[in-house]
């Protein structure tokens, strides 16, 4: 089912079709939850909440580069954490998608945007995790996340390099061009 369809999905049902929709919108906001509390952890510099919304093999992608499993991620987190002097990283959309034949996984994409200070410059980022979760230790957890840019900008550059492609723009770093939306299989669509 494409995710339009199943968020716009709404129809009665038996008492078994009625208690598996309040567990699937259990589990919907149980990872909302997590996605909310690994921001404020990453936020807060918090590295043992941080590394506990991850699966024991959890994986977590960033500019093509893959960590993956608890010890990997403690030592990418305490470099990511120890970069930048202070972070807030807003939640913004979240679609999630619980898996049919096996509830105890799922699949989802979250959006949001951060404020970053990165040597001693001010950094405007909108993100995009595409994420897959799976319960573990009796609660949901990422399996999977990963980590796409529409623009990681200087805040004085904004009014001047949003319109650009090149959107990826760390301070002592080339210009890279951005992750999304221009990857986006529809991007181009209309341009037929």
């Amino acid at each position: 089912m494409d995710r339009l369809a199943a968020a716009a999905a709404i129809s009665p049902g038996t008492t078994e079709e009625i208690a598996a929709t309040v567990r699937e919108l259990a589990d919907q906001q149980a990872i909302r939850n997590l996605s909310a509390v690994y921001s404020m952890a990453v936020d807060g510099h918090d590295l043992a909440t941080t590394l506990a919304c991850f699966t024991e093999h959890g994986a977590f992608e960033r500019a093509g580069v893959t960590t993956a499993g608890q010890d990997a991620l403690h030592s990418f987190f305490t470099t990511m954490m120890s970069r930048y002097s202070t972070t807030l990283h807003t939640p913004e959309m979240h679609v999630i998608t619980v898996e049919q034949g096996d509830p105890r996984t799922a699949s989802g994409v979250a959006t949001g945007h951060a404020e970053l200070v990165l040597e001693g410059t001010l950094m405007l980022a909108a993100y995009r995790y595409d994420d897959e979760y799976a319960v573990e230790a009796g609660r949901w957890r990422f399996s999977r996340r990963r980590l796409r840019y529409t623009y990681v900008l200087p805040f004085e550059s904004m009014a001047t390099g949003f319109g650009d492609t090149r959107r990826i723009r760390w301070p002592q770093t080339p210009f890279q061009e951005a992750d999304l939306p221009e990857s986006l299989p529809t991007w181009s669509d209309h341009l037929a």
